[in-house]
């Protein structure tokens, strides 16, 4: 089932893998994205009876939310922590605009007692996942970012 409509800007794709939920989040993303993916993430993790999760994230081109974007997540990431996500890692490989999607993404999480890792490489948070006791599926996380 699509969720998206016409008046979203920037696209997401959302899978879970084990404990790791995957996020390919192309940008800008508006209100209405943020929206859609709020919708999207909880059918997939919420439903998924895992008690504590981690989330990989890999940005993509303009990567950086709208104000109202940027404070609809924010209330979402509250309620995912509050559900049992532990721990971010945040993939700029493929962002046009790292530093400041970096400088934006720490504002959200700051609110929030979580730990988040910024990475250049998807290879450097399937190894930091992996240390930090995540059940590591890489042929599956590859799989899923290169599709």
């Amino acid at each position: 089932m699509d969720i998206r409509d016409n008046k979203q800007h920037g696209d997401f794709a959302v899978t879970m893998v084990n404990d790791i939920v995957l996020v390919n989040a192309e940008g800008p993303w508006n209100a209405e994205c943020v929206e859609n993916f709020g919708l999207t993430y909880a059918a997939t993790v919420y439903n998924s009876g895992m008690p504590r999760w981690a989330d990989i994230v890999v940005l993509d081109g303009e990567s950086l939310l709208v104000p109202d974007a940027e404070r609809a997540l924010c209330e979402r990431i509250g309620r995912a922590i509050t559900a049992g996500l532990v721990q971010v890692y945040i993939v700029t490989e493929k962002s046009r605009t790292a530093a400041t999607s970096i400088r934006q993404i720490k504002k959200l999480y700051e609110p929030y007692k979580i730990t988040v890792d910024y990475v250049s490489e998807l290879d450097s948070a399937t190894e930091l996942a992996h240390a930090a006791g995540f059940d590591v599926d890489r042929d599956c996380i590859l799989a899923f970012f290169t599709c």
